[in-house]
């Protein structure tokens, strides 16, 4: 187990300031008895960190550290031998009322090394200075991390895609274009990806808009990634806090497992699963090399910014790792916290939302603090948001953190824009569902190159073999992992979007968009009994996925209908077909108010990028107060709709009084024409 290094405290050293009587009694150890001490235990995970809690005192107890007295730890020593004690978070003045708010001031941690931790549990619980203790648990990556580096397709089965940027690898990128091609998945659907082509043409993301990932190190020099990293623009590598937040040289983010500034990749078995993240959510867009991010930018330097919060080193976390990377997120500038983790064992699947808070204090207040308005740091929203992954035990559930109400919690789907069954959670707290990747969809185990999972940035010092051959800057990976940067990077263009309009929202208006901006996911709500094989348990299983039905939050995240929710443009699904098919018929009075029926239509406007982006072959008609549309290419594009209020039309442009009106409306040609149909 790795052990937290805190700063020494020595019995000698342990009283300097006296307390007043009462506060001394509460120092003193009350009698051991099991039902009374215990109780304090707010969590026994399976995984822990051997020699380290997190304990909660009381505000006097607190308050009391603060101000130099170290009765309590003096006390611990008497207990349990000598002991580390500091505050789990660095709080600053200005920051000291929101942190008291959630608690934060209340929080420490506790290392040591001569007694085993479970009995230390019960020696640290018999204080009445303490109000909780708190495991310290080992924390794991959504995903299982294995992957498969890229190799370029054969020029004769070359993706066919066409791409707004020249980042080479684009094209192999389905979860951002998928084409249905047969290179990535014999089962590969036409539009089952995130529908970001067209939003990039209204914004490919901002500056001002800071991403916190949450996850393993992120390669701040990777070539794909550096221009769009976080920078601290107050502290230089000097060894000194130049901005007096608790730590030392952070100019990309923070190591939250040492306390330091020390992001760093090198350490034995380290997985890359960090930067396969930040990729996702914004790899550097147009610079004609490697991948794309969902908010990578346009190679104009407008992409949105990353900061590295480092909860693994070498594969290991733990809570407080955890808990702190909000904390510094908050402090220091993001507005997302993208969250791709996990809990060892079973320690995600907790019963309710109360269930979670007071077992995991410590993240929980952590988090609760990063939402708080006081903390908002963008904008657009008056509040902060977490997007974290619905995890990968296949449970109908999602996991913690995730599972929290004001959590979006994001499950995986396929390039068949199926659930992915071989590993996703779905049901209650999960909220919408992205590409994940899912090596089973036309593919068999076993083989070599796997294009069906997500491609992305990754680190190429690999060294731990059972994950794979190091040497590699660019991998496949699948998991809700996965998924949880497409949410996190639609969101942020959805920022970067609202942002360029001046529209500002609470974060409950924002979210309610964002999870209503999303597709019915074709056969699974007509079927609901499609079957799948999909690898469980290291075996193939065939898996019924009636399951997933209606489990799967609110459908499939579309980018180009979020960014019209912001617009306040509605939007209409109409079914893709080709030139042969007949043109279908959508009604869209809803669009002109409740008397639309009174209205003369007098036509529909489409400008020639409109034409080419949603393969029309005719223009759109109006006949009878609906739109009759045919288009032969998955896309997203504006068309105008106009007619005569009040008035009568006598022919040609002559008409009695009335009043031309229009209505600007987003047509989706998609695989399927229903909204939502099976989901909501």
């Amino acid at each position: 187990m790795k052990r937290v290094s805190l700063l020494m405290i020595f019995a000698g050293l342990l009283a300097a300031v006296s307390c007043t009587e009462a506060l001394q009694e509460d120092f003193q150890s009350t009698p051991e008895v099991e039902g009374a001490v215990m109780t304090k235990v707010i969590n026994s995970p399976e995984e822990y960190v051997e020699g380290s809690l997190l304990v909660c005192l009381t505000d006097d107890a607190a308050d009391a550290f603060a101000s130099g007295d170290r009765t309590l730890a003096s006390r611990l020593i008497e207990k349990i031998g000598p002991v580390t004690m500091e505050p789990v978070f660095h709080i600053k003045a200005e920051d000291a009322e929101v942190a008291r708010r959630h608690n934060l001031h209340r929080w420490f941690s506790v290392g040591f090394e001569d007694t085993d931790t479970r009995t230390a549990v019960a020696h640290v619980s018999s204080f009445d200075a303490v109000t909780r203790v708190q495991y310290n648990t080992l924390i794991k990556p959504a995903s299982d991390c294995r992957f498969t580096p890229y190799v370029p397709l054969p020029s004769e089965m070359a993706v066919s895609a066409d791409t707004p940027f020249d980042d080479p690898m684009l094209a192999d990128q389905w979860h951002y274009i998928n084409t249905g091609s047969s290179a990535v998945s014999n089962d590969a659907k036409p539009g089952a990806d995130i529908a970001v082509k067209d939003a990039w043409n209204l914004t490919a993301g901002d500056r001002s808009v800071i991403v916190a990932v949450i996850d393993g190190p992120v390669k701040y020099d990777h070539p794909d990634l550096a221009a769009n990293m976080w920078r601290n623009a107050a502290e230089t590598v000097n060894g000194k806090d130049d901005d007096n937040n608790g730590v030392i040289d952070d100019i990309y983010g923070m190591n939250c497992v040492d306390n330091s500034g020390d992001i760093r990749w090198s350490s034995a078995g380290e997985s890359g699963h960090g930067t396969h993240v930040a990729g996702v959510v914004a790899a550097v867009n147009g610079n004609g090399t490697g991948v794309c991010g969902v908010a990578g930018g346009s190679g104009k330097d407008d992409g949105v910014r990353m900061m590295s919060c480092q909860i693994f080193d070498g594969g290991v976390s733990n809570l407080m790792a955890s808990a702190r990377a909000f904390k510094y997120a908050a402090d220091n500038g993001a507005c997302i916290a993208q969250c791709s983790f996990g809990y060892e064992g079973e320690g995600g699947a907790f019963g309710s939302d109360s269930e979670y808070s007071k077992m995991y204090g410590a993240e929980y207040d952590a988090i609760m603090y990063f939402m708080d308005p006081a903390k908002s740091n963008s904008d657009v929203l008056d509040r902060n948001i977490v997007i974290a992954a619905a995890g990968n035990e296949s449970r109908a559930q999602s996991s913690y953190p995730a599972a929290v109400a004001d959590v979006i919690s994001v499950t995986g789907i396929g390039p068949d824009y199926l659930p992915a069954a071989n590993y996703t959670n779905y049901g209650p707290g999960c909220n919408i569902a992205a590409p994940g990747g899912d090596w089973f969809v036309g593919n068999t185990a076993g083989a070599a190159v796997n294009r069906s999972r997500v491609l992305s940035t990754f680190i190429n010092t690999v060294t731990d073999g059972s994950l794979g051959t190091s040497g590699h800057d660019y991998v496949y990976m699948q998991g809700t992992s996965m998924a949880c940067p497409h949410v996190s990077g639609v969101a942020a263009l959805g920022l970067s979007y609202a942002k360029k309009l001046g529209k500002t929202f609470t974060k409950d208006e924002f979210v309610s968009m964002l999870l209503t901006s999303s597709n019915d996911m074709g056969e699974l709500s007509w079927e609901g009994m499609k079957k799948l094989v999909a690898y469980v348990g290291g075996k193939e299983k065939t898996v019924d996925l009636g399951v997933y039905r209606d489990q799967m939050g609110t459908g499939a995240v579309d980018a180009w209908k979020f960014l019209m929710a912001i617009e306040g443009t509605p939007s209409l699904t109409v079914a893709v077909g080709t030139a042969d098919s007949k043109a279908q018929n959508y009604d869209i009075t809803s669009y002109f108010g409740e008397n639309a029926s009174r209205l003369t239509f007098t036509g529909v406007e489409v400008d020639n990028a409109a034409r080419e982006t949603l393969g029309l072959t005719s223009d759109p008609e109006i006949r009878y107060g609906k739109l009759r549309i045919r288009t032969t290419k998955v896309g997203s594009a504006r068309i105008t709709v106009r007619a005569i209020a009040g008035g009568e039309t006598l022919g040609g442009k002559d008409q009695i009084g009335g009043m031309e009106i229009s209505r600007t409306i987003s047509i989706l040609s998609r695989g399927v024409a229903s909204d939502n149909g099976g989901w909501l």
